[in-house]
């Protein structure tokens, strides 16, 4: 069992990925890692901010990021990393160190955050952060985004936005009952032009879609269906959104603790095909 977990790992390693070394890495927020990658496989690469890049983290184990920035030219690129638990992700980006090496994959398209045009409204969370950073970098004159995050830490979240420059960033604190998404849900239909407290106006869809040009959600699936429940029930309809979700992780985790409780080659081979599957993390809806 070993042996061929080993074999798989090595033959995904030398397929499908490419070397990189860390630049520069430093802790800001306590809890975030600022990482300056450098290598061959970011030379030339077709840029497009809102694109993600697969991390390979060994025995058939990748995450993906977003790029806060590349330089296809100097062959660079630089990520936030968020440390939410003691899962391989964060074990991982807590390691690492300036002079380390890693393997990633060539940037994926995920979102495109060009060709937006006119205002947006982004919700997520901390992991989101590196993305919101993106959609700002590229943002045209005419686009206004603004952000609404839920986090585990308002101070420290804060300090890494002042850090990244971020603008019109505001924060909620989580609740154990999820109670803060109510806020959030308030916040969103203001900033789409809705007074929160419901109306009878029968023009008062159009005037949203005319308010919001993009919305983008972000982050933990529980959280972005409740909030777009909350939106629907005030009126505000969200028909044109790109949605980025990020529970495929917590599934990937659990077979890897069913391999390691029962050594099955069939709990292997699932994890196999959920891991060199290359599906779109972000659709139109």
């Amino acid at each position: 069992m070993p042996a061929l977990s080993n074999f798989l790992s090595n033959a995904v390693e030398k397929l499908l990925f490419h070397p990189v070394t860390i630049a520069h890495a430093e802790t800001i927020g306590g809890r975030f890692r600022r990482v300056h990658l450098q290598g061959e496989v970011f030379k030339g690469a077709k840029w497009v901010p809102g694109q993600a890049v697969q991390f390979y983290l060994g025995n058939l184990t990748k995450r993906a990021y977003t790029p806060m920035e590349m330089e296809p030219d100097e062959g660079s690129a630089e990520f936030l990393f968020y440390m939410h638990g003691g899962g391989p992700g964060s074990r991982w980006a807590g390691s690492l160190k300036t002079g380390d090496g890693c393997k990633v994959m060539r940037p994926k398209d995920s979102l495109d955050f060009t060709n937006f045009e006119g205002s947006a409204i982004f919700f997520g969370d901390e992991t989101s952060m590196a993305a919101a950073y993106a959609l700002q970098s590229c943002r045209r004159a005419d686009a206004r985004p603004r952000y609404v995050l839920e986090v585990t830490s308002a101070a420290e979240a804060k300090s890494v936005a002042d850090r990244l420059g971020l603008e019109d960033v505001t924060l909620y604190q989580r609740t154990s009952e999820g109670e803060h998404l109510e806020g959030v849900v308030k916040k969103l239909a203001q900033g789409a032009g809705s007074d929160s407290e419901g109306s009878e106006d029968s023009d008062k869809t159009d005037r949203y879609e005319e308010s919001v040009s993009q919305w983008i959600f972000t982050g933990q699936a529980r959280s972005i269906q409740r909030v777009q429940k909350g939106l629907r029930e005030l009126g505000v309809e969200v028909r044109r959104s790109k949605v980025r979700l990020i529970g495929l992780q917590g599934r990937l985790e659990w077979i890897d603790r069913r391999c390691v409780r029962t050594g099955s080659l069939s709990a292997l081979a699932t994890k196999s095909l959920f891991q060199l599957s290359e599906p779109r993390n972000a659709h139109w809806r």
